[in-house]
């Protein structure tokens, strides 16, 4: 059987590039926008209790001719049936095992925030990001809402030995203030994130 977590690699040494665009909206329809990259490198690893543990270094540049800053350091690992994440000490599970149509799972099943249910779709698919081509890819779809009032999203694209190579956030709040802005699609508030894989050392 081929192996699940191939979707999610980790070695030491491993690092990921992606271009990050984002939007802040906090007066309707006035964004305030940023462009950056921001790399994730595996920095180093250490056993707890029989579990490899791995160190993540993710570092921030407003373009790619400036020099790497230091954003954050946190831990991550993987086993048969998950990913993972200790993100400020609230641990996240990106992926579960098998990965199957029918599996879903509660990403803040290990901390105390509100049930977010994860789920795959397009299994085994090929992806484009930018001028990038990953010929088998599985697409990860929480909440996906679109209403009179709010737009929520969250999507992760994962390439077979690889790993993330596109993602997209939207958390949005629409107009409501009076009955002519109702139903237009006008923002009053909220956050649109899209992460694309440039450059990793796991592919050419």
């Amino acid at each position: 059987m081929p192996d699940d977590s191939a979707y999610f690699p980790l070695e030491v040494g491993n690092y990921w590039i992606y271009q990050v665009s984002t939007e802040t909206y906090l007066t309707a329809n006035v964004p305030t926008k940023q462009s950056y990259q921001l790399q994730q490198k595996v920095s180093s690893s250490y056993q707890i209790n029989g579990q490899l543990v791995f160190v993540i270094d993710e570092l921030t540049r407003p373009t790619n001719q400036s020099p790497w800053t230091l954003k954050s350091i946190r831990s991550l690992y993987k086993n048969r049936v998950e990913v993972i994440d200790q993100d400020n000490n609230s641990p996240i599970v990106k992926l579960a095992f098998p990965i199957a149509p029918s599996t879903s799972w509660n990403k803040n099943l290990y901390n105390t925030n509100p049930l977010s249910l994860l789920r795959y779709e397009a299994i085994v698919r090929p992806f484009t990001s930018g001028t990038n081509r990953f010929d088998n890819t599985v697409t990860v779809l929480g909440t996906n809402d679109s209403t009179l009032v709010s737009q929520e999203k969250y999507l992760r694209v994962y390439a077979r030995s690889i790993g993330c190579v596109y993602q997209e956030d939207r958390s949005l709040a629409f107009c409501q203030e009076s009955p002519a802005c109702l139903g237009t699609g006008a923002i009053q508030s909220g956050t649109t994130a899209k992460w694309v894989l440039i450059a990793s050392d796991r592919f050419p």
